[in-house]
């Protein structure tokens, strides 16, 4: 693979949202290692600007929800995290939203415009899991967690309490990390992160799934194109 031709980033990082893309069996590991390395071709749209708009505005209404819920609670929105590095590779990431309670439990929460995925629960899991390593590293009390959440609305029309009722989906209790990163995941994960730090380019795992929204699709030989006809001549 030709690296030539692609914009190395200035800091080696990783966001916690490509990882929970590649955190099943039929990902391909150059994703990430790619990502870890390389700015993608430029993504900009006007849909991207749209999804921008309908984020914020689900974001605001999920934060104006919580507040309802939790007035006791310090809430912040699009907190930034310091970089986390777990088995070589460094993480960074901007969590939606952290409810803290004055006990000390926390909440994490994430507004999402598109449809349900598996995957959204390790990336807000993974954003827990930073949370801890920074405490650890501060030496500050690790973080007890009552709530990881995910909302699920366009932003577009005003959410009544039907609305959060049905689309605001909650793990509770100090225990609910367990439910997204069960035995089999946290394998995956440490793999992934091994192969993501190591030096060498891993060996490409294409597939139709996996080459149509890489980043690197472009530049990757061995990338499946979807809008390509394969013509046999003859099978038989």
């Amino acid at each position: 693979m030709n690296f030539s031709n692609l914009d190395k980033k200035f800091n080696s990082v990783l966001g916690p949202s490509t990882l929970s893309d590649v955190l099943n069996d039929n990902s391909c590991p150059r994703l990430p290692w790619l990502t870890y390395r390389f700015k993608p071709d430029n993504q900009d749209s006007i849909f991207l600007e749209k999804w921008k708009l309908q984020h914020a505005s689900a974001l605001n209404n999920l934060i104006t929800f919580l507040k309802s819920r939790h007035p006791e609670a310090k809430i912040d929105s699009e907190f930034r995290l310091p970089t986390v590095q777990f088995l070589g590779v460094n993480l960074f990431g901007i969590i939606d939203c952290i409810v803290k309670l004055p006990n000390g439990d926390v909440g994490v929460f994430d507004a999402k415009t598109g449809a349900k995925k598996s995957g959204h629960w390790f990336q807000i899991g993974i954003y827990f899991l930073m949370l801890k390593a920074i405490a650890q590293n501060q030496g500050l009390p690790i973080p007890r967690l009552f709530s990881l959440g995910l909302f699920y609305h366009d932003g577009k029309n005003p959410p009544d309490e039907n609305t959060f009722k049905d689309n605001l989906i909650e793990l509770k209790g100090p225990d609910s990390i367990d439910e997204i990163f069960l035995d089999g995941t946290r394998k995956r994960f440490q793999e992934v992160l091994k192969i993501t730090s190591q030096n060498c380019l891993p060996e490409a795992k294409p597939s139709l799934n996996n080459c149509r929204f890489c980043k690197f699709n472009n530049h990757c030989p061995s990338a499946i194109k979807s809008d390509v006809t394969i013509v046999a001549e003859s099978i038989f």
